[in-house]
C-alpha cells in the first residue's frame, strides 16, 4: 500500500488504483477460499451413465476381492472321510473299545471338524448307515503331528523349488471309542470287512481354561468322578498330550485321584490303565461299585483343602 501511495503523483491511473484498494473490504486468505468453493460448486455438473467393464481387464474382474480373503486351511475339504478298522476289545458286558484309524492332517480336515479337546464325540457311519456319535477314549492328537501339513497350508516353498501342483498331506491317527451294544449295534459289530467314514468330531470339548482348572497352583488337588461311559471321557482328559486345551498336567500338582462308579466289577472298563496311570501321569483311581458317597467317605488317604481343590464331573452326557 505504501508503495501505490507513493506511485500516485505518476499518473492518473495509479490514482485511481488507490483509490480502489483503501476502499476495499480485506477477508481473511482463509474465508476467500471458502467462498470460492461455494462459488464453484453452483456451477458444477454431475451426470451419471452406465460405466462399461472389461471382461478381459483383471482389475474389473467382479469377484476380485475373493482373491485376497483369508481362506482356513482345509475349509473346501469334504466333512466324512474313510476310516479303516483295526481292533475290537470287549470291555465289559455289552462295551467294547473299538479303534479305528482316521484322517487327521489340517491339509483334509478343517479346524471346525477336527478333534481338539477331550469330551467330544466321534461321528461314524458303518456301510453307509445311520450316523453315530460314540464316547472317545484317545486323547486328542499332539500338535507336533501337524507340524509338517500347516508348514505346507501356508504355501511357502525352499529356495530352488518351483511350486507344482500336488496332494493334500495325509496324516492317519488311531482313534478309540467306547461303543455299547444297544446304542450303535453295526458299530459294536463292525469287523475288518466293512466300509466305515468318519465325520466331524460333534461338540467343542471340555472347557477347562475359563474355569481356572487350568491353573496349577490354584488348584493342586484334582478330584474327578466318572460313571459309566464316563470314563471314555476321562481317559481323554488323563491321557491329554501337552499343548492341548485339556492337559492337566498331572504330575505337576499334589494330588489327582478319578472316583470311578460302575453297578459291578464286571462293568468297569479301562481297567488295564489304572496301575499306568499312577505310574505316569500320577493319578491314583478308585474303582466303587457302591456309590461316589461310600467311595470318598472311605478313602482315608486323601487329605485336601476345599479352597485348593477342584472337582470335575464325567457322565455318560
Amino acid at each position: 500500500m505504501a508503495h501505490l501511495q507513493q506511485s500516485v503523483q505518476s499518473g492518473g491511473k495509479c490514482r485511481r488504483l488507490a483509490a480502489r484498494l483503501q476502499s476495499h473490504q480485506w477477508r481473511p486468505f482463509g474465508q476467500c477460499i471458502k467462498g470460492y468453493k461455494r462459488s464453484r460448486a453452483k456451477h458444477v455438473l454431475v451426470r451419471a451413465g452406465p460405466v462399461k467393464i472389461d471382461e478381459e481387464d483383471l482389475m474389473q474382474f467382479p469377484d476380485r476381492y475373493k482373491w485376497y480373503e483369508a481362506k482356513f486351511a482345509a475349509d473346501d475339504m469334504p466333512d466324512w472321510n474313510p476310516g479303516r478298522f483295526v481292533s475290537s476289545n470287549q470291555e465289559a458286558p455289552h462295551q467294547r473299545l473299538i479303534t479305528f484309524t482316521a484322517e487327521i492332517s489340517r491339509e483334509r480336515v478343517p479346524l471346525r471338524n477336527a478333534y481338539k479337546a477331550a469330551g467330544q464325540k466321534a461321528a461314524v457311519r458303518i456301510n453307509g448307515g445311520e450316523e453315530r456319535d460314540l464316547m472317545v477314549v484317545s486323547a486328542p492328537p499332539p500338535e507336533l503331528v501337524n507340524n509338517y501339513p500347516l508348514f505346507l497350508c501356508k504355501g511357502d516353498i525352499f529356495s530352488g523349488e518351483t511350486k507344482t501342483a500336488r496332494e493334500p498331506t495325509s496324516v492317519m491317527a488311531d482313534i478309540q471309542v467306547l461303543v455299547c451294544r444297544e446304542e450303535a449295534p453295526e458299530v459294536y459289530d463292525m469287523g475288518p470287512d466293512d466300509l466305515m467314514s468318519v465325520g466331524p468330531f460333534q461338540g467343542t470339548g471340555m472347557d477347562m481354561r475359563s474355569s481356572g482348572i487350568m491353573a496349577i497352583f490354584r488348584y493342586p488337588t484334582i478330584v474327578m468322578f466318572a460313571s459309566g461311559a464316563g470314563i471314555a471321557t476321562a481317559t481323554a482328559l488323563i491321557e491329554s498330550p501337552v499343548g492341548c486345551s485339556t492337559h492337566l498336567s498331572p504330575r505337576m500338582r499334589t494330588d489327582v485321584r478319578l472316583y470311578y462308579a460302575a453297578p459291578n466289577r464286571t462293568s468297569l472298563c479301562l481297567t488295564d490303565r489304572f496301575e499306568s496311570w499312577q505310574e505316569q501321569y500320577n493319578v491314583t483311581v478308585i474303582p466303587t461299585t457302591s456309590g461316589f458317597m461310600d467311595a470318598w467317605d472311605g478313602d482315608d488317604t486323601l487329605v485336601y483343602d476345599p479352597e485348593t481343590t477342584a472337582a470335575v464331573i464325567l457322565s455318560k452326557h
